[in-house]
């Protein structure tokens, strides 16, 4: 008989770093300092242009964007016509962020609306075809509240 047992442990992750691919790096490079004040630590590109490789810094988080290489199988979210994540960004206005995107070119996918778990929240979409929620908190609320509040929003009738 065969011991399965794992023995090893598992490593500890450090820091998770959302890495987005674009459609237009240089642009959308431009758009996040712009929009979100994002700062660029690190910008490698390829003597045509793309971006193979940036580093920009928003809040205490770090975001790593490349152009899409289709070559390799790595696309952008315009490529789909949608994408399978979004990026929550917790930031003082919510209102006042949505619209600098939206004046910047973002698309409004859900207008700001306070939420029953404490925050005032909206989506958008950048022209680059990823999707960020923006959230500010407008209330404190327990975990026994925000299931109460959602059990009673979502209630068959």
């Amino acid at each position: 008989m065969v011991d399965e047992t794992i023995t090893e442990t598992v490593p500890e992750i450090y820091e998770v770093y959302p890495y987005l691919h674009v459609r237009g790096g240089a642009a959308a490079i431009d758009f996040y300092k712009h929009v979100f004040g994002a700062q660029e630590l690190t910008r490698l590109a390829y003597p045509d242009g793309r971006i193979a490789h940036a580093e920009l810094k928003l809040g205490a988080v770090t975001v790593l964007l490349a152009d899409e290489h289709p070559e390799y199988g790595v696309r952008s979210p315009l490529a789909f016509g949608g994408t399978g994540s979004s990026i929550h960004l917790h930031v003082d206005n919510v209102d006042r962020l949505a619209r600098r995107a939206i004046e910047a070119g973002a698309t409004m996918v859900r207008e700001p609306a306070d939420e029953g778990h404490g925050e005032r929240q909206c989506r958008i979409r950048d022209p680059f075809g990823h999707e960020w929620l923006l959230g500010h908190q407008t209330e404190s609320v327990s975990p026994e509240e925000v299931k109460q509040r959602w059990e009673a929003e979502f209630k068959p009738d």
